[in-house]
């Protein structure tokens, strides 16, 4: 068996400090969670407006593109 005559136990913290404590870690724990949000936030939008951006001058660039004609394809002329 195990010999617990040198052991003492540590004192517990009250109460009262212990919810201060959860209650300061609580606390960070939702800034936290909030600075992520917004980060996700500011980075959906960041990325939206780059996709908006893009599909806008994908759009002109078609635009322009039928504005200008085709070449007319040669058709072969069979000699034989």
């Amino acid at each position: 068996m195990a010999d617990f005559a040198g052991y003492v136990p540590v004192p517990l913290e009250p109460l009262a400090d212990r919810k201060k404590l959860w209650a300061q870690e609580s606390a960070d724990a939702w800034r936290h969670y909030g600075e992520e949000i917004q980060a996700r936030d500011e980075k959906t939008a960041r990325l939206k407006a780059l996709r908006l951006a893009k599909e806008a001058a994908e759009t002109k660039a078609a635009a322009q593109a039928a504005l200008v004609p085709k070449p007319r394809a040669r058709r072969k002329r069979n000699l034989g």
